[in-house]
């Protein structure tokens, strides 16, 4: 059986994990432990600005059913440190101790990039509009 992974960059949909706020310095504050929404969380949260503005979600990664899949793995988290670099942000934690998650274990980044995923994870914001 193939080994499953979490995707940290998923949809707002009844079932996903919510993973973190994203606070008003636009990154992302871990929630742990893991809570699971649920179709009344997304209808109130979509009354608002987008929740994936205010909020970042979990779910199963879905591979080659995923627009962002490269073919053999996930093509966010590569975007994602070009932008960070781009931007020379500040350590996600300047001790280097990794932020706390609830899906680390899982987690399709992670995976495939080790600790580096994990630092400039909080940066991620989904809906950019």
């Amino acid at each position: 059986m193939a080994e499953r992974y979490t995707c940290p960059s998923a949809p707002c949909d009844a079932g996903a994990t919510l993973l973190g706020l994203i606070d008003e310095n636009g990154r992302v504050g871990y929630l742990t432990p893991a809570m699971t929404i649920d179709q009344e969380f997304v209808e109130k949260v979509e009354r608002g600005r987008s929740p994936r503005k205010r909020f970042r979600f979990a779910g199963p990664c879905v591979e080659e059913k995923c627009e962002q899949w490269t073919g053999s793995r996930c093509g966010v988290i590569e975007t994602v440190f070009e932008a960070v670099e781009t931007l020379d942000p500040e350590p996600a934690r300047p001790d280097g101790v990794l932020p706390r998650c609830a899906i680390r274990s899982s987690c399709r980044w992670h995976a495939q990039e080790g600790p580096a995923a994990c630092a400039a994870c909080p940066f991620v914001i989904t809906d950019c509009r």
